[in-house]
């Protein structure tokens, strides 16, 4: 990797990689003595200090803070410059008493940490200090000691020359913060209104359920599937039956409904979901059996709500692992029923399927409304998914929100979209204590039900609609690029488009239609379990070019990610530059498998140079650049070389056109020791034409230019 590193600096400089002339391509990079700017603040001593320990510094002095802790800095004035984007570079010092540092221009985080440990004292060559658009003048540096490493026994710096090289016109870019309002769900207080215990020689309980009412005589029905506690979901054979007068009781108990018929494929059966139309009650549910790739939707009919007539259609289509929990709304000219399953029917991620019917006997190809990033098999974070339609917006309930199901049990989450059959990549808006949730709508009084195993019942709570903030983030623009930042409820690149023509034409490069674009942790597993929450803190330049993201905490982890979003210049117009700094500040609840920074691509197909089409799956180590890619466009996220602290793999998710860079990557994870890590850079960048390889390999090489 170092040898081509070489060789690309070596094409540039021999003018043989096709680097389009800027303004500045002619112009000798400004270069200052470090120890001769002056010093405008400092909380520790800083001075000159002359050649010594066998290092000889430019013009035999280096600027030395003398820092005792960490958070302890210098700011120095910049020499004056004319306008324009600049790449910042210095030469730095390592000692084995040297801290890990950090660099801000005008108040603003640039580039990436520095670690200054080194056994022996040595002068580092060429560092990047990070890019900044600048105006015409003087500019302040602020070198601030974040911490040392493990290694070293102190804090110290030493800053020897500072290089700025001009490398294009100032970046012209609208960075606007936003917050969108719209309306949340918040359940009231729960209410039982009814145990199906009542007359049984012990507990009973709920589980998945169905309440409606009868159109003729107003009755209310809650059907439902029910065993003697604890739960037994494969000796769960009969579905329990109650009616009252209204949804919150007196519920009286009815006989049970649809007995399991072996022969007709029925094991056992899960989760009745029923909806009327044109004088007929239609009951979905789920026939189970030991084949649990090949789980059969079943539909029984009724006229009254007590008399069920099985349909001979059934099956109406057979979908795993474990296809169940159907849902079926109306949504325009056509039905839509909603089930869980998973991304293949032998397993993979969870998902929330969908498919359409225009008679609710014959339906049409699964489609997929909402795939979560967790794996796995029957349990899962897709669950008794429910539907509705509130205004302009669709909403999403869907259980059981988290990783251990102990604990998620009783987690429903909730999602909005405009489109009811597309929820990947939209905002969760809540998470509603509830398990196997159901909407019941009464005139003007909203409920929402909760049921389940060792729960006691049928509950029932005021479920309330208020408004409220939604997503918190910055818009960035430019002819070039248009990205959605968002921070808030959780930190990601929520949409990135591109115009290569800097038009403003822009097209989707990135989305969240699975893990997002933004750092991650896998604690304890392979796999997302961590997401990167909302920063403590954003800082953004006064031109709108970088968006400082600090301390995102990630999780529940004692882990926490800055990370730094700078429009960069390109020879055709502003990119977007990456870097994610690391900071952990105690041992984590389980070994770390992941330390990732994943980019979820928009287009067709993701692949590296050494293959355009990777299938999904891990390739050891780093390449120079990943692309995701389709007709007539291609985003490129080139990798500064060595820019992480380690580079352990990437993988790839062919069917989301995704990347996942991870330095850190380690089957049955590793102890990941306190400090402060340097997560890797990379710049993405659009070309026009597809699978641009000599596009990429350009990108690839500036990136890589010694400052």
């Amino acid at each position: 990797m170092r040898a081509c590193r070489m060789f690309a600096a070596l094409l540039l400089a021999a003018g043989l990689v096709a680097v389009p002339a800027g303004p500045a391509a002619a112009e000798e990079p400004v270069r200052a003595e470090a120890e001769s700017l002056p010093v405008a603040s400092s909380t520790a001593p800083v001075e000159a200090q002359s050649n010594c320990c066998g290092v000889a510094w430019s013009a035999g002095r280096q600027l030395w803070l003398r820092a005792t802790r960490a958070g302890d800095s210098v700011t120095v004035t910049l020499p004056s410059v004319p306008a324009g984007q600049y790449d910042i570079g210095g030469v730095l010092t390592r000692a084995a008493d040297y801290g890990t540092l950090r660099f801000a221009v005008d108040g603003v985080a640039v580039g990436q940490l520095f670690d200054g440990y080194a056994p022996t004292v040595r002068r580092a060559e060429a560092v990047p200090l990070g890019s900044a658009s600048l105006t015409a003048g003087t500019h302040r540096l602020t070198v601030t000691v974040t911490g040392r490493s493990a290694s070293s026994t102190g804090f110290l710096a030493g800053l020897d020359t500072v290089t700025l090289r001009r490398v294009g016109p100032p970046a012209s870019v609208t960075t606007t913060p936003y917050e969108t309002v719209g309306e949340t769900p918040a359940r009231g207080p729960l209410t039982r209104v009814y145990d199906p215990g009542v007359g049984e020689a012990s507990a009973w309980y709920y589980n998945d359920h169905t309440i409606v009412r009868d159109q003729r005589t107003g009755l209310w029905h809650v059907f439902a599937v029910t065993h003697a506690e604890p739960g037994a979901p494969q000796d769960e054979r009969s579905f329990g039956h109650a009616t009252a007068p209204t949804p919150t009781g007196p519920w009286t108990k009815q006989r049970p409904v649809l007995v399991a018929d072996p022969g007709a494929g029925e094991r056992w059966i899960w989760a009745p979901h029923v909806v009327y139309d044109r004088g007929v009650y239609h009951m979905y549910y789920a026939a189970g059996s030991p084949d649990y790739a090949n789980y059969r939707m079943h539909l029984a009919t009724s006229t009254d709500l007590f008399t069920w007539t099985r349909s001979p259609a059934n099956p109406l289509f057979t979908d795993g692992w474990e296809g169940r929990d159907p849902m079926v709304t109306r949504v325009g000219d056509r039905w839509v029923m909603y089930y869980t399953a998973t991304s293949d029917p032998q397993g993979g991620n969870h998902v929330v399927a969908y498919r359409t019917s225009t008679d609710l006997r014959t339906w049409g190809a699964r489609g997929v409304a909402y795939a979560s990033p967790h794996t796995g098999r029957a349990a899962g974070q897709t669950e008794s998914p429910f539907v509705l339609r509130r205004g302009e917006w669709w909403y999403l309930f869907v259980c059981c929100d988290g990783t251990d199901y102990g604990a998620a049990y009783r987690r429903t989450a909730v999602y909005r979209s405009r489109d009811p059959l597309r929820f990947e990549g939209a905002e969760r808006v809540t998470v509603i204590d509830a398990h196997a949730a159901e909407v019941v709508v009464d005139g003007d009084d909203w409920y929402l039900s909760h049921a389940g195993w060792g729960q006691g019942g049928l509950w029932l709570a005021p479920l309330n609609w208020a408004t409220g903030v939604v997503a918190r983030g910055y818009t960035v623009h430019t002819g070039f690029l248009r990205a959605d930042v968002r921070t808030w409820p959780h930190t990601r690149i929520a949409a990135l488009a591109v115009d290569p023509a800097g038009a403003g034409a822009h097209r989707p490069a990135l989305d969240s239609s699975h893990r997002g674009t933004a750092p991650y942790l896998a604690v304890g597993r392979f796999d997302v379990t961590d997401r990167a929450g909302p920063p403590a803190r954003v800082d953004v330049s006064a031109d709108g070019s970088r968006i400082n993201l600090v301390g995102i905490r990630m999780g529940d982890e004692p882990v926490t990610a800055d990370w730094l979003l700078t429009v960069a210049l390109r020879w055709s117009g502003p990119s977007l530059q990456s870097d994610v700094s690391w900071s952990v500040d105690g041992p984590t609840t389980a070994p770390v498998w992941e330390a990732a920074f994943n980019v979820d691509g928009a287009l067709p197909t993701v692949g590296d140079p050494a293959v355009g089409a990777r299938p999904t799956g891990d390739v050891t180590g780093m390449p120079t650049w990943t692309m995701a890619t389709g007709p007539g466009l291609s985003l490129v996220a080139a990798h500064r070389w060595a820019s992480a602290w380690r580079g352990d793999n990437t993988w790839y998710d062919a069917g989301h056109s995704m990347a996942a860079w991870q330095p850190l990557w380690r089957a049955g994870g590793t102890s990941w020791l306190p400090g402060r890590y340097p997560g890797g850079t990379w710049r993405f960048a659009a070309s026009a034409a597809a699978r641009d390889t000599a596009f990429a390999d350009t990108v690839h090489a500036a990136l890589n230019a010694v400052p």
